[in-house]
């Protein structure tokens, strides 16, 4: 009896971990570590942030993504840190260098750690968007032959100004699930 409540709870733990996992993946930029802080502002002169980029994988999972950073012109990008578990890898993008984990990732994952410089208060965004390559963010899931899925963007990195997770195609319950 006492086996078979333990399965039931372990049953009933990983599926409620998987519900709350999204159907699709999710990427975002952010000024910390702890993914939670969207915007960065100018105090004066070359002053000096952090860029990170975090991914929630989909209920499959994480392997490998496709996308491009691009910088307003306020912003001098200089050091790149990428996550251990990273190897970049030479893909069929033509010559595009695709960043791939070693192990599939099923939680929040950081990528790249970036540092950054604003010189100005001029109001813009870093934005994540599609390789030159493809017409969407795109990440590979663990399953067999690693299919890949398009990345719902939920934010970019503001400059000198709020930022603001993007809501257009859900609902602000299911984005809330995304932070718990």
């Amino acid at each position: 009896m006492r086996t078979l409540l333990m399965v039931s709870a372990v049953l009933l733990i990983s599926t409620t971990c998987l519900d709350a996992q999204p159907a699709e993946p999710y990427v975002g930029l952010y000024a910390d570590a702890g993914h939670s802080v969207m915007s960065v502002y100018n105090t004066g002169g070359f002053m000096p942030f952090e860029l990170w980029i975090w991914w929630l994988p989909s209920q499959h999972g994480l392997i490998t993504m496709e996308f491009k950073l691009t910088y307003p012109s306020n912003v001098i990008a200089i050091l790149v840190t990428r996550n251990p578990d990273l190897m970049i890898v030479l893909d069929e993008c033509i010559g595009y260098l695709c960043p791939m984990f070693q192990t599939c990732h099923i939680d929040w994952v950081w990528s790249h750690h970036q540092t950054c410089y604003l010189t100005s208060a001029v109001p813009g965004f870093v934005e994540i968007g599609p390789s030159p390559y493809a017409s969407a963010v795109l990440a590979a899931n663990c399953e067999l032959g690693y299919p890949i899925e398009e990345v719902i963007v939920l934010n970019n990195l503001a400059l000198n100004q709020e930022g603001a997770i993007a809501v257009e195609l859900q609902s602000w319950g299911a984005i809330r699930n995304l932070y718990r």
